[in-house]
């Protein structure tokens, strides 16, 4: 984020259901909007959309248990989609009474959808970005092959936290990083490298022995069956050059949820927010005036 945004960001404490010392951000005033990212993402990934969607809205996001500026579960294996999604859940009822338009990024697409099942009456509508509510390794380079593959490496990089942590911090700091990713097609041609420099940085410290743990614990999530559940307002976005979660899916997903909408943003990767972020801006304005304003108004 640049200055500006940064200064506007109110940062606040909350104990999740079992006590995770949990850093929650808030900025703005308006409408409460609630941000699930992504498992290596940080309010920093919204920036670019949040300079366009940000006025008139009260914004709240939090950082995963574990990662950035939140604590460690006092549990070292409480990192299930149902932890996080617990945590979703006490951050709503902390913001108020208010629903909240709930926008999910990746991971936090599960999370979202695990909140919104639960306890619907909080969610005002669902922006599902570039995520899918369970499985997620089945889309991993588009072959299915990821779900044996991944959850061993996860492994392996436990076992070697301490220099695979120097090896991608020493990435991170290259400035040259970011415009490769560019050129081997991992983020757009229009992605704010800038931006993704200074996440990389953030992304390198992360405790890696925690963060192979979730992404297993992702693995075994599914919620496809419960979709037809979902009574609240839902827009699915997603790209069409995303290397972890295939058309195919989205399209699934939209199919599955009730009265869902479907945006797909041609050339956007998994990295949408940061490449897309006025279409983005836009269709998200257009779904909350026609499908959550509408709904809330009856």
């Amino acid at each position: 984020m640049d200055d500006t945004v940064r200064q506007e960001v109110r940062q606040e404490r909350l104990a999740g259901p079992d006590g995770t010392d949990l850093c929650v951000q808030e900025v703005g005033s308006g409408r409460l909007v609630v941000l699930a990212n992504g498992l290596g993402g940080s309010l920093r990934a919204w920036a670019p959309v949040l300079d366009r969607f940000g006025p008139g809205h009260r914004v709240v996001s939090y950082d995963y248990r574990g990662l950035y500026s939140s604590g460690p579960p006092p549990v070292p294996h409480a990192v299930t989609i149902d932890d996080h999604s617990g945590d979703l859940l006490a951050l709503l009822r902390w913001a108020g009474d208010e629903p909240a338009l709930v926008i999910a990024w990746s991971m936090g697409v599960q999370v979202a959808v695990e909140a919104a099942l639960a306890e619907p009456d909080r969610v005002a509508g669902l922006v599902l970005v570039a995520g899918a509510p369970g499985d997620p390794l089945a889309g991993v380079l588009h072959t299915p092959l990821s779900r044996q593959f991944v959850p061993p490496l996860t492994r392996v990089v436990e076992v070697g936290a301490t220099p695979f942590g120097a090896a991608v911090r020493l990435l991170a700091a290259s400035r040259h990083a970011p415009g490769l990713l560019r050129r081997l097609g991992v983020v757009a041609p229009s992605c704010d490298l800038e931006t993704f420099h200074v996440m990389a940085g953030e992304f390198a410290r992360l405790d890696w022995r925690l963060y192979m743990r979730t992404i297993r614990a992702m693995a075994v999530h599914d919620a496809w069956s419960r979709l037809g559940e979902l009574t609240v307002p839902t827009l699915v976005v997603g790209g069409t050059r995303d290397l972890f979660l295939p058309q195919h899916t989205l399209r699934a997903m939209a199919d599955a949820i009730p009265g869902a909408e479907l945006t797909v943003i041609d050339g956007a990767t998994h990295y949408l927010p940061l490449e897309f972020p006025e279409l983005l801006d836009a269709r998200i304005r257009q779904f909350e005036a026609e499908r959550v304003d509408r709904q809330t108004a009856v």
